[in-house]
């Protein structure tokens, strides 16, 4: 008789456990499950700037070729400086595109120093479209930082990045010509190390013209993975944040490992 009590507590205490478990579990994956407040100042893991290829940016997209970054452009500009900001990201990891943080709680855009437009003029020519006060909206405010701060971290890293990406660009020779991804990151790290284990390359499909059979797979955008500590310190080594660390690949979307860089404007 004593034995079979014994045996019932047991039973009834593995139950209990159990119950204990799965209620865990439960509470572990409804955690999981729910959603994050995408619009808190400073609730990220990294940044992602992205620099467009011009003339691809302005081919490309539907209802851009009438901007102003665009209409305005010149070859010669675009090879001077081959890469252009569309914007630096606050990001999460592991978090869908649409549910990355955005429109934060922060203060309006303001004025800035005269010195950063001159460079926002060159190195963000969208700024003329106000393409500063979008990403200051829907990005900039997630950074934590005031505007200054943050437009003054961007031109920073845009200033590295085309340095080193741009002048591998230059230097090969590769307007014109497809770029393999390989060969542009070996002649990154030729300089930059660092850097050239944290960009993507991005590429898409042109528009086909009339009578056209198919378009060919352009260079898009190039984005670097920054740590979310570098505004304010060097760009050194530890500015820049490994793709393997945010799950992200060199190649998106290039065929063949592969894209066009145009030679200019019209000639995509």
């Amino acid at each position: 008789m004593i034995g079979v009590r014994l045996r019932e507590r047991k039973r009834r205490i593995g139950e209990a456990a159990v119950a204990v478990i799965l209620l865990l579990g439960a509470w572990t994956v409804a955690d999981a499950r729910r959603p994050y407040n995408r619009s808190v100042p400073g609730a990220f893991d990294y940044y992602l700037l992205s620099l467009s290829i011009a003339p691809s940016f302005c081919a490309t997209d539907r209802g851009r070729s009438d901007k102003t970054e665009c209409t305005e452009a010149s070859d010669a500009a675009y090879r001077e400086t081959p890469l252009t900001v569309h914007g630096l990201w606050p990001n999460r990891i592991g978090v869908a595109g649409r549910n990355q943080p955005g429109n934060c709680d922060g203060p309006p855009l303001g004025s800035l120093p005269d010195s950063l437009r001159a460079d926002l003029a060159r190195y963000m020519p969208g700024s003329a479209d106000g393409l500063d006060r979008y990403e200051w909206r829907k990005h900039g405010t997630c950074s934590g930082l005031d505007p200054a701060a943050y437009f003054s971290a961007l031109i920073t890293a845009a200033k590295e990045a085309d340095r080193v990406i741009g002048g591998a660009i230059q230097s090969h020779g590769w307007f014109g010509r497809p770029v393999p991804i390989a060969e542009l990151l070996d002649a990154v790290s030729e300089t930059n190390p660092a850097l050239a284990r944290s960009i993507v390359v991005n590429c898409r499909f042109r528009r086909k013209g009339a009578g056209e059979s198919g378009g060919a797979a352009v260079i898009q955008d190039i984005r670097v993975v920054l740590s979310r500590d570098f505004p304010g310190a060097t760009l050194g080594p530890g500015a820049f944040v490994p793709l393997s660390e945010v799950g992200f690949q060199a190649n998106s979307g290039c065929p063949a490992g592969a894209g066009l860089l145009p030679a200019g404007f019209g000639a995509v």
